[in-house]
């Protein structure tokens, strides 16, 4: 279990690319390896589903995330629903993710619910930035996306991306930085494992800047 305050991030300098904690969790370089299964491509029906596996270097691996419901379409608000599970199977979790829609006037929900403890939600960016952002960011972002098409530009200017994960009194236990690219447990009590694969998912679908083209879940 984690104690006290613990920071993840992605390492994409490595293949696969690997979750790396400053704790250790018992690990050389505190590092665990996201290996895609080889049936764990989505489609174009299902493009939400996942499956793979946190694997340390030298290591068998220390727990699999599979797709237990993959997300209808977007405008319908039906959410994707990923299991954690031990290499023997037992549940150490369950992460759900309903994606943001414009016409929905709603934004990303992410939704945390541990075997053991308080279930976690958490929301893509916060309602002040969002507000700032579609009148003047996501002009600004469309034109950085014409330049990038004529290598005039990277296209690099996204939506807000922090996330807060909460319980249910307010009280914060996860938080991932956009602009730092980390995710920060401030709560203690939480099976590293389960974080590992909530790192793994989430960049999986809101990439890091290091990772090659649509992240690395796409690009393994």
């Amino acid at each position: 279990m984690t104690q006290g305050r613990v920071t993840y991030d992605v390492k994409y300098t490595v293949s696969p690319p690997a979750v790396a904690s400053d704790d250790g969790f018992g690990l050389e370089g505190g590092a665990v390896r996201l290996w895609r299964d080889a049936d764990g491509a989505g489609t174009d029906w299902h493009p939400s589903v996942r499956s793979f596996q946190l694997v340390p270097d030298g290591q068998g691996p220390i727990a699999r995330v599979v797709t237990e419901r993959p997300a209808g379409p977007r405008v319908s608000g039906i959410p994707a629903v990923y299991r954690v599970e031990d290499p023997l199977g037992a549940p150490l979790g369950r992460v759900t993710v309903r994606r943001g829609s414009f016409l929905r006037l709603s934004r990303t929900r992410w939704t945390v619910e541990p075997a053991r403890g308080p279930a976690l939600r958490g929301l893509k960016g916060r309602l002040f930035w969002w507000a700032l952002w579609w009148p003047l960011g996501l002009p600004v972002s469309l034109v950085g996306i014409v330049m990038a098409l004529f290598a005039e530009g990277d296209g690099s200017f996204g939506p807000p991306r922090r996330v807060i994960w909460r319980d249910g009194s307010g009280r914060a236990h996860v938080v991932f930085r956009g602009l730092a690219d980390d995710y920060r447990v401030l709560a203690p009590g939480w099976d590293p494992r389960l974080v590992f694969a909530l790192v793994g998912l989430h960049q999986s679908f809101d990439p890091s800047e290091g990772a090659a083209g649509a992240g690395w879940y796409d690009g393994s």
